[in-house]
């Protein structure tokens, strides 16, 4: 009679915490692989695969309590543990399992007999899929059509990821548990053989969406868009003035490749560049942009521009420059840029005029908003650049300076936060500098000096 008191008993209790803390350990090594898989194909949105394997852990949950509030509990609880141990979305993790805990039990709520196939698959696919909407809700909304298209075919990759992950191999779990005699809250349920093709079946279904998903994503222009301080604009390839492929070897991440392509440093000779032009700005469709040196495009024979493709389904990628990262997939526009830079004194040892080209390796990406709506754009950590001109131990604040306004940040707190950096940003064919953090916290726009005091 005492385990009647209370609408959850210490088993369940139990239950869900157990499965809440495996879920948000095991969810730490699920987001590495998954991140390890999108840093290879270097598109975002290709870690939903695994989005089942996240929601996995509240569906098994509910399938052992089987109350009403079951996946709330525990995706509360998971959350908690993923903030606990350092997920870096912060808050919003929490929020995230919430909601998927919250479409857990919505999704058993219907169905009277909850030992079925069919609550798992809804509860799993629904509960995978929400997480997509739920950080672009919270990142931005989408500028066009084709980027409503990206996130419906992201969020079915996550939601077939849900159905075979957290559906039918938590189905399949926890009747695989009661039947080893690990759980004896009631007789195994015995699994179909339609239960093994429906599994083979949504497997080859979400190849084929992640397929889809890719092959759009990958997809780039037919033409290349040449400008900037350029006299002759134009976009490349020109009929009737073709130049032609050549073979080379190129290196990247430590493996040698032979590409066939068309030589870039030709291609903006074409477009006649001013003399005092530095830089050459390379964008992809998806925002993402680095940039190599006219220097370094002189001296540098192997950076082409490589074709995919034909006529209207043509692409082209970027490849051979030193820097992995100006090796840009499906170039849409490539810009020719002479360098701003930015004044850093005051109390250091050795004033200098800030210049992308010098920290290029040490840059990473963030998605800002600077004016632009959010863009995808590279950055340095300023306090290895402060590091490295020698600030006086006396100091103690940092000026920033545009032609508007400045602001002061404590010296010690950029010093100890490699997060805040000074990113180059590109508007139309013009090149500024802001600084901001990887989080998104833009502090200044258009920085013409920093001053150390």
């Amino acid at each position: 009679m005492a385990n009647n008191k209370y609408y959850f008993t210490t088993r369940d209790l139990f239950l869900m915490a157990a499965l809440a803390a495996l879920g948000g350990i095991t969810s730490t090594y699920v987001n590495a692989i998954g991140d390890l898989v999108q840093s290879a194909l270097g598109f975002a949105g290709t870690t939903q695969w695994a989005a089942g394997l996240h929601v996995l852990w509240i569906v098994l949950a509910m399938g052992f309590v089987r109350k009403p509030g079951t996946g709330t509990i525990t995706g509360i609880l998971k959350g908690s543990v993923e903030l606990l141990t350092g997920n870096t979305h912060g808050l919003l993790v929490v929020f995230v399992d919430i909601i998927a805990g919250v479409l857990v039990d919505f999704g058993f709520l219907p169905f009277k007999n909850k030992n079925k196939l069919l609550p798992y698959l809804l509860a799993g696919g629904i509960a995978s899929a929400s997480n997509v909407f739920v950080f672009q809700l919270f990142a931005s909304l989408p500028a066009d059509i084709l980027a409503y298209g990206a996130i419906l075919l992201v969020g079915t990759v996550a939601f077939v990821s849900g159905l075979i992950f957290a559906g039918i191999l938590g189905y399949i779990l926890i009747n695989s548990l009661r039947k080893a005699g690990v759980v004896k809250d009631q007789e195994p349920m015995k699994i179909q053989r339609s239960t093994i093709w429906i599994f083979s079946i949504l497997t080859i279904v979400l190849v084929f969406v992640l397929g889809s998903y890719l092959k759009m994503t990958l997809k780039g222009p037919p033409k290349v868009s040449i400008g900037g301080d350029v006299t002759t604009a134009y976009e490349f390839p020109i009929e009737g003035e073709e130049i032609e492929l050549i073979k080379v070897e190129a290196t990247l991440r430590e493996v040698k490749t032979r590409y066939e392509g068309f030589p870039l440093l030709e291609i903006i000779k074409h477009a006649q560049p001013i003399p005092d032009a530095q830089l050459l700005l390379l964008r992809s469709p998806d925002g993402y942009a680095f940039f190599i040196t006219m220097q370094e495009l002189g001296e540098n024979p192997n950076i082409v521009l490589v074709p995919s493709g034909a006529k209207e389904e043509a692409s082209y990628d970027v490849v051979g420059p030193l820097n992995s990262k100006a090796w840009v997939r499906s170039v849409s526009e490539i810009l020719v840029i002479s360098l701003p830079l930015v004044d850093i004194s005051g109390a250091i040892e050795n004033p200098i005029r800030y210049n992308p080209v010098d920290w290029q390796y040490q840059m990473d990406s963030a998605n800002l908003d600077v004016g632009y709506g959010l863009n995808k754009y590279q950055g340095a950590p300023l306090s290895l650049i402060l590091e490295e001109i020698q600030v006086s131990p006396e100091a103690t604040k940092t000026i920033l300076s545009n032609s508007q306004e400045q602001i002061e940040i404590p010296l010690n707190e950029i010093m100890k936060d490699k997060e805040i950096r000074l990113f180059s940003i590109m508007s139309g064919n013009e090149m500024s500098f802001s600084v901001a953090s990887m989080d998104g916290k833009v502090y200044i726009t258009k920085i013409t000096k920093i001053d150390i005091e």
